[in-house]
């Protein structure tokens, strides 16, 4: 077999240090001919790959039709001070909250978001569940060059699809900072019914509270000193002995346990856990009118935290899954995993009810209230972690069925790739291995399969950028983010239709931070 000559980056070398020689299947490398458990192998040496800035970029955009409206924003990425329900925390922020503004934008406007850098660091921003272009997706090095400090950077996309999405950095562990908030993309034949709209991102909150996510990342693997900002982060932050004192405790506290993601949950006890950027004690409240039927559109932005969503006195329909449309589903309680996404429908009763999401398998919850409009406020407003319906029906993901509307054509796959999805022994090193990792190349118009196969002893929420996927498994379900449980498989497909170079990864912030990622790269 021919062998090109492989290009790493920091985190390329980092990761063969921690694994090993023997490891060579990770998706870093990208060694080998193209190949496919289908047997269509391309040789390596004669690809001709399509760049973030090659004509088929702009071409694609194109067809994605413009309807001549643009939607201008500012973000200024600086350090701020927050409020945590009376606790002041530096951190690093969009606006100067904990969460960064809401966005809304029309199906097919074009968003052009202008990025000022004020951070003492490189910084990217990704727009999460967008079809965008390829140059716009933020994912430094692979499509833009990271913006560095005093610099400014203007993302220009249309969006062609309507759904729930969100933004974040992608560089480093900013984004387990403030650095995330949601993006609403309003769809002009949206048939809901909904009489009120709102938006509850999810967050588990370790910044500044005795220590910094980069000593979190560092406690847990040692190898990585300050965090070696493998994803566009620039130079690694620094942190002093107290910061990494309090992150061991963090990581030496357990890792949970949840039957329904198939064992342990996670490896960081997060000291707070926030809805819409604000703690239990000081909740932003949803009011609205008795009988109202309310849109909750729920953003799980944690780095590391699966929570488990209910609210008291009401049972939750469930219309959309990242974006997409399901057929209707009702259910008193669902777990969402970093990165995804659900709409739910609540008819109000009069009165004021818990809004809770209580950490998946330990202890920990965000919570928040809604209100009718006829209702007195609660005179407690922290309403603690634990309501009936948390533990009623549980709704899981391999449930859902998609919209007839947003169902994917059923064909056969073109490439049928298999990856391993693994950790390098008991170390807190994480990759993809198997003979496909690192070749994962298409061709505009294909049909792509891949199977991960998951080999470690925890779950992974498996997200792709620039393309929105279907889980055969699950009746065709659409979305850009699923839960793949420990010893199990799991397949997705997609249409290549896309072009460019896109990254495939855990969005566990730490997972992916050491190591589990690869990508996907469009051919001629």
């Amino acid at each position: 077999m021919t062998r090109s000559g492989p290009i790493l980056d920091r985190r390329g070398f980092l990761r063969i240090g921690s694994l090993g020689a023997g490891a060579v299947g990770l998706g870093v490398l990208g060694l080998g001919a193209a190949s496919c458990s289908s047997g269509r192998a391309e040789p390596a040496a004669a690809l001709d790959y399509i760049a973030p800035t090659d004509p088929e970029i702009a071409a694609a955009e194109a067809a994605r039709g413009w309807n001549g409206r643009e939607v201008p924003v500012a973000l200024t990425a600086a350090v701020a001070t927050v409020d945590l329900g009376g606790r002041l925390v530096e951190t690093w922020s969009y606006g100067g909250r904990a969460v960064a503004p809401e966005l809304r934008a029309g199906v097919r406007d074009k968003m052009l978001v202008s990025v000022r850098n004020d951070l003492p660091t490189d910084t990217t921003l990704h727009w999460h569940g967008i079809r965008i272009r390829n140059d716009m997706d933020g994912a430094a090095p692979v499509t833009q060059d990271p913006i560095g400090t005093g610099g400014d950077f203007l993302y220009d996309f249309v969006v062609p699809d309507p759904g729930t999405h969100w933004y974040h950095s992608h560089s480093g562990l900013q984004a387990d900072r403030g650095l995330f908030g949601a993006l609403v993309i309003e769809d002009p034949d949206d048939i809901s019914g909904a009489d009120v709209d709102a938006v509850l991102v999810l967050d588990d909150w370790v910044d500044g509270l005795g220590t910094t996510p980069e000593a979190v990342l560092s406690a847990l693997n040692p190898a990585i000193s300050g965090g070696h900002a493998g994803h566009g982060g620039g130079a690694a932050v620094e942190h002093t002995a107290d910061e990494s004192s309090a992150a061991l405790a963090l990581v030496s506290g357990g890792h949970g346990s949840s039957e329904p993601l198939g064992g342990m949950t996670q490896h960081i006890g997060y000291p707070l856990h926030l809805i819409n950027g604000r703690p239990p004690n000081d909740p932003e409240v949803v009011t609205a009118a008795p009988g109202s039927r309310v849109r909750l559109r729920i953003v799980n932005a944690a780095a590391e935290t699966p929570y488990r969503f209910a609210i008291a006195g009401h049972e939750l329909t469930v219309i959309a899954a990242d974006g997409f449309d399901v057929a209707p589903t009702t259910t008193d309680t669902l777990i969402i995993g970093m990165a995804q996404r659900y709409d739910v429908l609540v008819t109000l009763k009069s009165g004021a009810w818990p809004i809770v999401a209580k950490v998946e398998g330990r202890d920990g919850y965000a919570s928040s209230v809604l209100r009718s409009t006829d209702a007195a406020p609660l005179p407690n407003p922290d309403v603690g972690g634990s309501i009936a319906e948390l533990g009623g029906r549980l709704l899981p993901e391999s449930a859902l069925r998609p919209a007839d509307s947003v169902r994917l054509e059923s064909r056969s796959p073109d490439r049928d790739y298999r990856v391993e999805l693994i950790q390098a022994g008991d170390r807190y090193v994480w990759g993809m291995a198997g003979p496909d990792a690192g070749k994962l190349v298409m061709r505009e118009g294909e049909r792509i399969r891949i199977t991960m196969a998951n080999n470690s002893t925890m779950w992974h929420p498996m997200h792709t950028h620039g393309h929105t996927f279907a889980v055969p498994e699950y009746g065709g379900l659409r979305r850009d983010t699923v839960n793949v449980l420990p010893g199990t498989e799991l397949a997705i497909e997609f249409d290549a239709d896309n072009p460019g170079e896109w990254m495939f990864h855990c969005h566990n912030a730490y997972h992916f931070e050491a190591g589990m990622t690869a990508n996907l790269r469009y051919i001629r």
